[in-house]
């Protein structure tokens, strides 16, 4: 016999034997009359980061993240709740609008203008407002696009 095949025997003979099953956990399912262990959803609870902080952020940061570096373009840096529509010049083909920021700076906006921190565009200019359209993605990956109005105020408004 050569050498090789005495070592494959030796290993062979030498290799321990499998350990029988224990009385445990299995023996007890399979006396009671099953036969497979139970189904477990993989997909039962999914995570929502919609509205929590980020948990790998530091908590001895003392910016609290949620203010964007300031844009070149004035109309990117309000939210739109702080837009003021002032007045609207119409009967032209192209009307436009006159709004102020949250610093009280004027600005001209047409159909098309970016305006917003969320980038929303102006989608129409109508006799008494200014329809606004954002988009952007739920945490799942969806695309929402949600309309803003921005009203005129008519004088007895101004007077309040």
């Amino acid at each position: 016999m050569s050498l090789i095949a005495i070592a494959i025997s030796f290993l062979i003979t030498a290799a321990p034997k499998p350990a029988a099953p224990a009385k445990g956990a299995l023996a007890s399912l399979k006396d009671a009359g099953k036969d497979h262990l139970p189904v477990i959803n993989p997909f039962a609870y999914t995570y929502n980061p919609f509205g929590k902080r980020d948990p790998f952020e530091s908590y001895l940061k003392e910016n609290t993240g949620t203010e964007r570096p300031k844009s070149s373009n004035p109309l990117l840096n309000y939210d739109l709740s702080k837009f003021q529509l002032m007045g609207i010049v119409w009967g032209m083909a192209n009307p436009r609008a006159i709004v102020r920021d949250g610093d009280g700076h004027g600005h001209i906006i047409r159909r098309g203008t970016r305006i917003g921190r969320n980038r929303g565009r102006v989608m129409r200019i109508l006799k008494d407002r200014v329809v606004v359209a954002e988009q952007f993605r739920d945490p799942l990956g969806k695309l929402i696009v949600s309309e803003f109005s921005m009203k005129l105020k008519n004088d007895e408004d101004r007077r309040k």
